[in-house]
């Protein structure tokens, strides 16, 4: 079967939850189908990811789009994202570029259907005159009225522009796609709350292997850690609140507290909570070090849809977790089980004081944890099981 897979950016190296799940998917349709990726790239580091990403995936062809990205740019997708049909992030990945790209390949591959990685890739999907499919790491719509929620003043109305937008292009392309993946069950009630879609689970995964070795000695024992892409603002308002609200909360609970933000690109507010007892690592090769000594994992995310990537990475690393309800949506666990959820500063502090007390707990939530993401979230059977659903595409004959 012939599959074009449209990403809005090479997934290499897998350094964001969004570039894991594109790339694993990717690597399984390739395994089980014929597939042309077409993507684009911003200059030479795209370039050289797309070099690696060759080498890596058994693709039959990779298209690279080169996207304008300066000022300029930048300048006028933001003009448009305000006064045009299509919120900001969708309207800067509008290129006729990829729109001659598209349909180039279409006419010489004959693709029996369009993967759209991310919603920001679906137009050129409806307009290519095949069956496509969204994957929807996120519900967008459901985001940013979160943002608007959490905001006061002109952010709040601005956010809610773009939530309007969000729901309106959701809802769109949802209807006139032959598939929506989502990656949790709350996510697909959400988008069919938008549109009649036609929409399955595929949930986010983890490599079992890779996050069950062992031998990987410790960076920073005995730390309360948070990962992931430290420029997204569900991943900063997290460690923000963590530093500033729940760190004093843990020093007390705990008679001294260590933590570390470990993830690329931390923003200028991230930046600036490091500290004696506050590491702010930047980009690491890899994160199971950090994993491997902690306490635990914290997630104390209060923005935020789709699943999150990091929990199921602690999980198969045997690390404990506490989070958010909003934090673990999506994810089959259970608090007590394989989790501890905490809503508040003094929460947080109780649930870190007694892991550090009753190491049996931590026993039964970390083994917990590891038998979930074997039975639901690796990587392989969510691949395999995503090939079988495209075998059923209308254009696969």
């Amino acid at each position: 079967m012939e599959i074009l897979f449209l990403a809005p950016r090479p997934p290499w190296p897998t350094d964001t939850g969004a570039k894991i799940r594109t790339f694993h998917l990717l690597e399984a349709l390739a395994r089980a189908h014929e597939v042309t990726c077409a993507t684009f790239i911003d200059g030479p580091e795209d370039a050289a990811a797309a070099e690696a990403l060759r080498a890596k995936v058994s693709l039959r062809h990779l298209e690279l789009v080169t996207r304008p990205h300066g000022l300029l740019a930048r300048g006028l997708d933001a003009a448009r994202g305000v006064v045009g049909p299509l919120p900001y992030s969708m309207r800067k990945y509008e290129r006729s570029a990829m729109t001659s790209a598209v349909r180039r390949i279409v006419a010489a591959r004959r693709p029996a259907l369009v993967h759209c990685d991310h919603l920001h890739m679906a137009p050129y999907g409806a307009r290519s005159g095949v069956p496509f499919t969204i994957d929807e790491h996120n519900v967008e719509s459901l985001i940013w009225r979160r943002y608007a929620r959490s905001e006061r003043g002109l952010k709040r109305l601005a956010f809610a522009e773009q939530a309007f937008l969000w729901t309106r292009a959701e809802g769109r392309a949802a209807a006139q796609a032959w598939l929506c993946l989502m990656t949790s069950e709350a996510d697909r009630r959400q988008l069919l709350r938008l549109a009649p879609a036609r929409a399955v689970v595929v949930p986010n995964g983890v490599n079992l292997e890779y996050f069950g070795d062992l031998q990987v000695a410790p960076a920073e024992s005995g730390a309360i850690v948070l990962t992931g892409s430290m420029d997204w603002q569900p991943n900063e308002d997290a460690a923000v609140w963590f530093v500033e609200a729940i760190m004093p909360e843990a020093r007390r609970a705990l008679g001294g507290a260590r933590f570390a933000a470990v993830g690329r690109n931390p923003s200028p507010k991230v930046q600036k909570l490091a500290g004696p007892d506050v590491v702010v690592t930047g980009t690491v090769p890899d994160v199971r070090p950090y994993l491997r000594g902690a306490l635990a994992l914290v997630v104390p995310i209060r923005v935020g849809g789709g699943t999150r990537l990091k929990i199921l990475e602690a999980f198969a690393a045997r690390v404990p977790v506490v989070s958010t309800r909003v934090g673990a949506e999506g994810i089959a666990c259970e608090d007590g089980r394989d989790i501890l959820y905490a809503e508040t500063p003094a929460e947080f502090a109780a649930a870190l004081a007694r892991l550090k007390a009753e190491p049996a707990l931590r026993e039964r939530l970390t083994t917990a944890g590891r038998a979930l993401v074997e039975a639901r979230y690796g990587w392989q059977a969510i691949g395999g099981e995503l090939a079988r659903i495209y075998a059923a595409a209308p254009g696969h004959r």
